[in-house]
């Protein structure tokens, strides 16, 4: 998909649909014997396509129910269809696997293996960037959306949880089943399967919107009154960037630290002890801006995080009545004491800096919205977003809306924020 960050990722000739995704999971052992089915559309004559996987073992490919042939070489599969595929063609390909999913070392994220986990008797995914190929194959890119299903088997009494709706649940000799459908475009990383004791907890928004939560068993009274603060984002984001773009939202929590949360599309996955207000917002922020408008390439990171920790802090000053200009002149003088490289300019090891990368470019915006005034920024917030969503952004199709709605001097001052060596001066107040 010519990513800069990651050349490996994500393949091109064909678009995918629809994800199937049917897991039999025993906890216990932390196995798994799956079928994930892609339907896709060819958008060239293919021979032969790639798909991202990553371990596990493959004991069966078919291409339109027809028995294809298929190589491995670390991440890639190659399969080889019986008959070739022509160009704007329909097919489904089937890939049959088991075993035991591993997570692995991430350049981009140093403080956490990707993919799937097994920790105190817990199975969960945190995949972002790349870590969806350890347990299912896919085309790894955010550039390649598409809807999802999950079926989840697991033994009765363990709680299995994924992104999407629940639509059925049924139960047969000992084991349950449950099955997800995410009906909006989803990038692979996003998609999440958690499985564990967990108590589910729901509740519908004034607005219809279903909240569903997943709390430790037996967990104590607070965790779900903290929880409280995600209808108050949602309702906090919509006023700014306009109706939550998804069916369902929710929040698990784990019942052990993780030291950070993730957004994964309508059920956020937390730490025990990261459900403040503002981490809550902030993943709440990310169905919005990162979800449904994604990066197109991932050195493109800050146009997520710089953004969900701005509107993260706004919403925190809104919550607790204080003022967003002694919360960002704290973060200037933060970063001025601990040095900062440009957001829009970083390494792949920088991919989640919180100081260049989240805290830099919340600044770049801060900027902009004193330099332009609160009713052009957050018009071209909210044009920014509708631009988007349920596909892809990027860095410049950012600015070219700065441009046409602010000029060219809120574009050089955003730029002096994402390119400078040097931090530029915060803006305090407008200058229009």
């Amino acid at each position: 998909m010519g990513d800069s960050f990651y050349p490996l990722l994500g393949n091109g000739g064909y678009d995918v649909l629809h994800y199937d995704i049917d897991l039999d999971v025993e906890p216990s052992t932390n196995t798994i014997d799956a079928v994930t089915t892609l339907t896709a559309v060819a958008t060239e004559d293919l021979e032969e396509f790639n798909l991202d996987f990553l371990g596990l073992e493959v004991n069966a490919v078919s291409v339109d129910g027809v028995e294809a042939e298929f190589s491995r070489d670390g991440q890639e599969m190659t399969i080889q269809p019986v008959d070739p595929l022509s160009a704007e063609a329909q097919f489904t390909v089937a890939v049959s696997y088991s075993g035991m999913p591993q997570p692995f070392d991430e350049v981009g994220v140093p403080f956490f293996p990707m993919g799937w986990h097994s920790m105190n008797e817990v199975l969960f995914t945190v995949s972002q960037p790349s870590g969806a190929m350890t347990w299912y194959p896919s085309n790894n890119h955010p550039t390649d959306k598409a809807t999802f299903t999950f079926r989840i088997t697991v033994p009765d009494g363990v709680e299995a949880a994924a992104t999407g709706l629940l639509i059925d649940e049924s139960s047969v000799d000992g084991q349950t089943t449950t099955t997800w459908q995410m009906d909006d475009p989803m990038a692979t990383y996003l998609a999440a399967v958690y499985i564990g004791d967990f108590e589910r907890h729901e509740q519908q928004m004034a607005n219809g919107l279903l909240i569903r939560d997943y709390v430790p068993r037996n967990s104590d009274p607070s965790v779900l009154e903290n929880l409280a603060a995600a209808p108050e984002a949602i309702g906090f984001f919509e006023e700014i960037l306009g109706p939550y773009p998804f069916d369902v939202y929710g929040t698990i929590v784990m019942p052990f630290a993780l030291h950070f949360a993730l957004e994964n599309q309508t059920l956020s996955i937390h730490g025990l002890y990261a459900i403040d207000p503002y981490v809550i917002a902030h993943e709440v922020a990310h169905q919005w801006i990162g979800n449904s408008a994604t990066v197109d390439d991932w050195s493109q990171i800050w146009t997520h995080e710089g953004f969900a920790h701005y509107l993260g802090l706004l919403f925190v000053a809104d919550f607790y009545g204080q003022d967003i200009e002694s919360i960002m002149a704290r973060e200037y003088r933060d970063l001025t004491l601990a040095g900062t490289s440009p957001p829009g300019d970083i390494e792949v090891h920088e991919l989640f800096d919180p100081d260049t990368v989240y805290r830099r470019g919340a600044l770049a915006l801060h900027s902009l919205r004193n330099h332009v005034g609160d009713d052009i920024f957050f018009h071209t917030l909210r044009t920014h977003y509708d631009q988007s969503a349920g596909g892809n952004t990027n860095t410049d199709l950012f600015l070219e809306i700065v441009d046409d709605l602010a000029g060219t001097s809120a574009v050089s001052l955003v730029e002096s924020w994402l390119y400078d060596p040097e931090m530029p001066g915060i803006v305090s107040g407008p200058t229009l």
